[in-house]
């Protein structure tokens, strides 16, 4: 694909045209991200409120029905539900891993198949999470492993 970039005045309003035979999964995915505004979550830790930005989360859990965000440095507590998390995270390489945790792709620094059709991420902090069996596939799809 042909890619183009020009450099206007700051009063222009910025714009993206795409020119396409069909429009891709990976284009719908860029789109959705230019048209996305908030490319950061509120969390809470330490009674003060956090702007964490996406690129900096590694996963976030949820344990006994709250929201928890990691990232290399802190660990911060959110009010949203899981699948509402889910829902702002989609367009941003993150997926779910279990009942109770998505995780961010670009995070992963290495994965291994454990006992029973599970694996496990070990991540760029190298903290291990497992990833559920059910969830193996989109784990290989969010990779770029399926077949």
């Amino acid at each position: 694909m042909k890619t183009t970039i020009e450099i206007i005045d700051p009063n222009t309003e910025e714009q993206a045209t795409f020119k396409l035979h069909q429009l891709s999964p990976t284009i719908e995915k860029v789109i959705s991200i230019l048209n996305e505004e908030e490319h950061f979550l509120i969390g809470e830790a330490e009674n003060a409120l956090y702007k964490i930005l996406f690129s900096d989360i590694l996963y976030i859990e949820v344990v006994d029905k709250r929201s928890f965000i990691y990232t290399e440095k802190q660990v911060y507590q959110s009010n949203d539900k899981l699948y509402q998390l889910e829902e702002k995270l989609m367009h941003f390489d993150f997926i779910r891993i279990s009942k109770s945790m998505l995780l961010n792709i670009e995070a992963i620094q290495a994965i291994a198949p454990l006992l029973s059709g599970r694996f496990e991420a070990r991540l760029i902090n190298e903290e291990k999470v497992a990833i559920s069996r059910k969830y193996v596939p989109e784990l290989k799809k969010g990779l770029g492993m399926e077949r």
